[in-house]
């Protein structure tokens, strides 16, 4: 197995987009065999995913990633292990001990549910719609760019959409969607 811990400082590097150096473990039997460290491209989103799979790394263990980083990482059939912290030589022991799962290795506010490309308090994946314990969906694919600007921001313009039957409506300026219900499904909508 061959892993690469995007570092800094001998440190988890906090952000995978901003990574200047990866760290290269080859382990078997949970014992390492060989390390080398590498530079990664800074100005280039596509030459990190690309240098990850010229070095043939099986998984990825970094901080932050952008969802479309970590899409371009998983295309070349590379595991990420995102939202990791701590020291290079901490994290990549509880890499070997399987460990890595656990919550002291977790970015602050990222809680267990990160190596399921979860977040805290959210609950099942449904179709490319992540349902909360009460039904509200939202957007898995991280393209909404919420209330930053764009499509999906709040304000004027737009449709409240039910995530589960896809009954639209015009948004209404000033009331958030998920406070309207889907009149076939009772469900609260989302914004479109």
């Amino acid at each position: 197995m061959r892993a690469g811990f995007a570092v800094w400082n001998e440190r988890i590097a906090p952000v995978f987009d901003t990574a200047g150096h990866i760290h290269v473990v080859d382990a078997t039997a949970g014992r390492i065999v060989a390390e080398i460290r590498t530079t990664l491209p800074l100005d280039s989103p596509a030459g990190k995913a690309i240098r990850l799979a010229e070095l043939a790394v099986n998984e990825l263990v970094c901080g932050a990633i952008s969802y479309p980083l970590r899409t371009m990482v998983a295309a070349y059939g590379i595991h990420v292990s995102p939202f990791v912290t701590g020291t290079l030589a901490e994290v990549v022991q509880a890499w070997l001990d399987r460990t890595l799962g656990a919550e002291a290795y977790a970015m602050p506010g990222c809680g267990r549910g990160r190596r399921h490309g979860r977040t805290r308090g959210l609950g099942r994946r449904e179709g490319g719609i992540m349902q909360s314990a009460d039904g509200r969906g939202g957007n898995l694919q991280g393209g909404g760019r919420g209330r930053m600007g764009g499509q999906f921001a709040g304000g004027p313009g737009g449709f409240c959409v039910c995530p589960q039957c896809g009954h639209r409506e015009p948004h209404e300026r000033g009331v958030p969607c998920n406070q309207s219900q889907c009149p076939k499904c009772g469900l609260p909508l989302t914004r479109e």
